[in-house]
């Protein structure tokens, strides 16, 4: 196995059982020992590991709701609060989905939950994509 394969294996562990990668944390820790080209990578392999979880057959795909919400939000860099603003659920709601099962706070998300958060946010990427597009070329 290859040193990338290892690396996303580790951040799919990361992302299951802690339920962030970090990615966006060491870019914005006080302190950076990652340069903004290791970031790059980092971002990449996260960006890879939320396609192969959409991309993979059905019997393959992870069922784990949760999980897959916390790859949707690693994966485009959202917060709990930014997705409460986006989806309009109750950001309390939102932290328990996001939270590990060993927590109290945890609570279990239904497929119908995790499609609907899945269709505020990819209306919110698709708009703000053409917004930002729409600002390059302008200036």
């Amino acid at each position: 196995m290859g040193y990338r394969e290892l690396l996303k294996k580790y951040v799919r562990f990361l992302e299951l059982n802690v339920g962030d990668n970090f990615i966006e944390a060491i870019a914005d820790s006080a302190e950076p020992i990652l340069s903004e080209r290791d970031l790059r990578e980092l971002r990449a392999l996260a960006a890879e590991i939320f396609r192969e979880s959409h991309e993979a057959p059905a019997r393959t795909r992870v069922e784990n709701w949760n999980y897959r919400l916390r790859l949707l939000l690693n994966h485009h860099g959202l917060t709990v609060q930014d997705t409460a603003a986006i989806t309009g659920e109750d950001a309390d709601r939102i932290r328990a989905w996001r939270s590990q099962p060993r927590s109290a706070n945890y609570q279990r998300m239904s497929e119908a939950d995790f499609d609907a958060v899945l269709r505020a946010v990819e209306t919110h990427v698709a708009g703000r994509s053409v917004t930002d597009t729409i600002a390059e070329t302008s200036s």
